[in-house]
């Protein structure tokens, strides 16, 4: 089990298609985000080339370790922290270790309602 945790900016177009959250899949995005809400080609599963809504995003910050094992028990594969409060806690699960880069990799760089934490596992 591999962890991504990815401060990103939803933004009008990305470099890359692989920067991407579908619209379907992440309806908590609707909130803060609808203006971003874009249509895009994809291909499905079974093959089939179709239209699919989402929206387009950059990395900030990344980090792939360095978690507490309450961490696991705290948050959930593909959540997204919107808050500062919420950031704080995740904090609370980072090792000593990596705290330092986590406060200027992310907690520096974290803006309410301009960017947001996506955990991935």
């Amino acid at each position: 089990m591999g962890l991504d945790i990815y401060l990103i900016k939803i933004v009008n177009e990305s470099e890359s298609k692989f920067d991407w959250l579908s619209d379907e899949e992440n309806p908590e995005l609707r909130t803060d985000y609808s203006e971003f809400l874009t249509t895009r080609k994809t291909e499905f599963e079974n093959g089939e080339i179709g239209l699919e809504k989402g929206y387009h995003y950059v990395d900030i910050s990344y980090q792939r370790k360095g978690v507490k094992p309450k961490f696991f028990k705290k948050f959930q594969a593909d959540d997204f922290i919107f808050t500062f409060d919420k950031l704080l806690e995740l904090k609370n699960c980072i090792k000593k270790d990596y705290l330092e880069s986590f406060d200027s990799d992310f907690i520096q760089k974290f803006k309410e309602k301009e960017n947001f934490i996506l955990i991935s596992y």
